[in-house]
Parts: structure tokens; C-alpha cells; sequence
């Protein structure tokens, strides 16, 4: 295929594992790494005139690929740096590129003595995941202050759309997966950084406390039912410490599937739905997938 004219970088045949955190995963034709948003148009174009579909892959933080790969090119906006300030007075309006990382955006935010998005630290994935999927912890949502959203569509082209014409809810808002946040702008109080930095800080130590962080994971696998945590329906079914090959349920986090070495994706589905199975039969819960899976079956389901 003849990339002639895309100023990002194309790699070829790439190894899933190393670009998702539960590394694990087949390979993908291309990733591409366009510049701006005119290279964007370009790579889109390209591939849409030689008939391959494409994904928006961000940090590979949040999804499961299948040992068999992908047939989808995947295009990610990681490389495409944008970080504009605008005072006003006591609050201050960021515009971020959506490929940024969450965590980076939120220190950057913190140094500077600007708050809102704190509690959100060390979630892992970009910017544009994280307000795909409304992410949020210690009572704090992205989308709390969130102004509008640049969202690239494949049909669609580049669109503006404001906070008051998107919806938000549990882990979900109403931008599709389909869709690529290429921009963010946020409205975010002054506050004194020491402040902020404890509450980071606070922050970071409960990951730590709770969360298996010295082994690959893909963070919570299993979404909230009626508000009661799904650990707790995982803990209370005894399957901590279940294993399929290299994957494990957590002793650590019930909502964790981790990669002790050598795990495959098909080990962590296999383990992921003996975690459904075994929840439904004991309390009669459905527990639902926060990560997304990608080649285990035709659903496009985008990032």
C-alpha cells in the first residue's frame, strides 16, 4: 500500500502486546500515527480508498485484542500534541488534544494550580478514552468540568459538540466508539497547588493500596450493577485467584484480571466469562464488560 504524502509515521505488521496494558494480542497490518488533523483526513482517506476499515486505538488501557489480531488498521492520535490556556480570572479555560495522556494532562494541570480533574489521577489512557467513557473515581467524573469536544466521524468529518449536546452516565456518554475526541476543552478552578499535589498524592497511594499494579491488567474488567461494585459480587462467589493458563483473577482487586506471564487472549476471555458464569449462578447478577474485546467476534467496536 503506497503511504506517499502521509507525514506520520506507518508501522506495519505490529505486535498487539506491546501496545496494550494486559499485553496481550495478535498483530495489525498498519498503525499509523498521523500529525494534525489534515494528516488525519489523509490517513482516513488512504485507507477508506483501498477498502480497509480502521479503529482509533488510544493507550490500549481499556481493551482485550484477540490472539488472532486484527484485520482493521488502527490510527492513533497519541502523537498530535496540543496544550492552549486561556485566563479567566478565577478559572482557566485548557484545550488539550484528545491522544494526550490522562495522567500527563492531569499533572500538567496540577503544577500550573488548576483543579477539577485530581481525583482522576493515575487512570490510565488518554484524554479522549477518558471521556468516551466518562471516566471517574473518588466521586469525581472527567465530564464534571468538561466544556465541549472536537469528535472526528468517518462521515462526519470534524464537529464541535458541547458538553449541553452530549449525555454522560456510569462509565458511558454519548459519544460513539466509532468516533475519535480529537480535542477537549475544559473549564478549571485556580486552586493552590499543594492542595491539588495532596490530593494526587491521596490519590495515588489508594491505587496502589487496592490495585494490582505490579502486573499488566486492563484496570476493571466488569462494570457497576445498580451501583453495588462488581468485586464484591466476584469476591463473594470465592473465585479469587481462579487462573486460565497466565491470567488471574486478583487476590488483591476481585475486578482485576492480570497477566502473570505468558497469558493469552483466549486464557482471558475463557476466565472472564467463568467469572459471569459463576456470578449469574450464585446471585443472579449479569455482570457487564467495562474493556472492550477487538477480533473476538464482527462487532465494531472502536476506541
Amino acid at each position: 500500500m503506497d503511504w506517499t504524502g502521509i507525514k506520520g509515521a506507518v508501522l506495519k505488521d505490529v505486535s498487539m502486546k506491546r501496545y496494550t496494558s494486559m499485553k496481550v494480542g495478535g498483530t495489525v497490518k498498519y498503525m499509523v500515527y498521523p500529525i494534525d488533523d489534515e494528516d488525519l483526513l489523509g490517513v482516513v482517506a488512504r485507507l477508506s480508498e483501498n477498502r480497509i476499515k480502521y479503529r482509533f486505538l488510544g493507550n490500549g488501557t481499556n481493551i482485550i485484542v484477540s490472539d488472532s489480531g486484527l484485520e482493521e488498521a488502527l490510527i492513533r492520535v497519541t502523537r498530535i500534541n496540543i496544550l492552549r490556556h486561556r485566563d479567566n480570572g478565577d478559572t482557566c479555560t485548557v484545550t488539550v488534544s484528545g491522544g494526550m495522556s490522562l495522567k500527563r494532562f492531569i499533572l500538567d494541570c496540577a503544577r500550573r494550580g488548576l483543579s477539577g480533574l485530581e481525583r482522576l489521577y493515575w487512570i490510565p489512557g488518554t484524554v479522549g478514552g477518558g471521556i468516551k467513557m466518562n471516566a471517574g473515581s473518588f466521586g469525581s467524573s472527567i465530564s464534571d468540568c468538561l466544556e465541549d469536544v472536537v469528535v472526528f466521524h468517518k462521515d462526519s468529518g470534524f464537529m464541535t459538540v458541547t458538553k449541553k449536546d452530549m449525555s454522560f452516565g456510569y462509565r458511558s456518554s454519548s459519544i460513539s466508539r466509532e468516533d475519535c475526541v480529537f480535542i477537549a476543552r475544559f473549564n478549571l478552578q485556580k486552586k493552590d497547588k499543594k492542595e491539588i499535589l495532596r490530593d494526587m498524592y491521596y490519590v495515588y497511594s489508594e491505587r496502589k493500596n487496592r490495585h494490582p499494579m505490579e502486573f499488566p491488567s486492563s484496570g476493571s474488567i466488569f462494570k457497576s450493577v445498580e451501583g453495588e461494585p462488581a468485586w464484591r459480587f466476584i469476591e463473594k462467589a470465592g473465585i479469587k485467584g481462579m487462573r486460565v493458563g497466565g491470567a488471574c483473577v486478583s487476590e488483591k482487586h476481585a475486578n482485576f484480571i492480570i497477566n502473570l506471564g505468558g497469558a493469552t487472549a483466549r486464557d482471558i476471555k475463557v476466565l472472564m466469562d467463568m467469572i459471569k458464569k459463576e456470578v449469574f449462578e450464585r446471585f443472579g447478577v449479569v455482570l457487564e464488560e467495562e474493556v472492550e474485546l477487538w477480533g473476538f467476534d464482527d462487532r465494531a467496536t472502536e476506541n
